[in-house]
């Protein structure tokens, strides 16, 4: 289910079981160490919400972000996830790996790149306003970076398909979302 954000244009509401989920894109991460841009966005938190940030080119597009989170979340409720938290399971399976350097190096953020903000909870209210802090601190907030672009596109196929680049560059992005998708799935500890 999605629900539209009539204050900002084009953020939306996603719902994946019970749980509600907001995607926001940060145009440039301007800081001089991640570490404390990650510390800030945390302190936007409330309890019982979750906030993880990605490198925007390690999602191919909104369908293929919100596909691996299903599988992440669904592990959490089921306790096999691949790590003790969450969060690294989300960036273990959007790397297609089960090797943390390895995620991080792919999915993990970098300084003055773009990034994803994804914001989830079972409280639809605390998302709203974990959203609304977000919007207050950071100014360069930007969903363009969440669209499938040649730059997200070839990220992917350069660190984690490089074997497959031949066989998926004709296919199209939902294909290749599907793909991604499955294969998310398949990573085990």
């Amino acid at each position: 289910m999605i629900l539209s954000d009539p204050e900002i244009k084009n953020t939306k509401y996603y719902k994946l079981n019970d749980t509600f989920i907001c995607v926001m894109g940060l145009r440039s991460i301007e800081t001089s160490k991640i570490s404390d841009f990650i510390t800030r966005i945390q302190k936007l938190s409330f309890e019982g919400v979750s906030i993880q940030t990605i490198n925007a080119r390690a999602a191919y597009g909104i369908d293929h972000l919100l596909g691996v989170l299903k599988i992440t979340l669904e592990c959490q409720k089921r306790n096999s996830t691949l790590t003790m938290k969450p969060e690294m399971d989300l960036l273990l399976r959007l790397s297609l790996t089960n090797q943390i350097s390895l995620a991080l190096n792919h999915a993990g953020l970098n300084t003055n790149h773009p990034a994803i903000i994804i914001i989830y909870s079972t409280n639809k209210r605390k998302v709203y306003h974990a959203r609304k802090r977000i919007m207050k601190t950071f100014p360069n907030l930007d969903n363009s970076v969440i669209k499938i672009d040649k730059e997200s596109r070839d990220h992917i196929f350069r660190l984690i398909l490089a074997n497959k680049r031949n066989q998926l560059s004709h296919r199209d992005d939902n294909f290749i979302t599907q793909y991604l998708i499955e294969r998310s799935a398949l990573i085990i500890k």
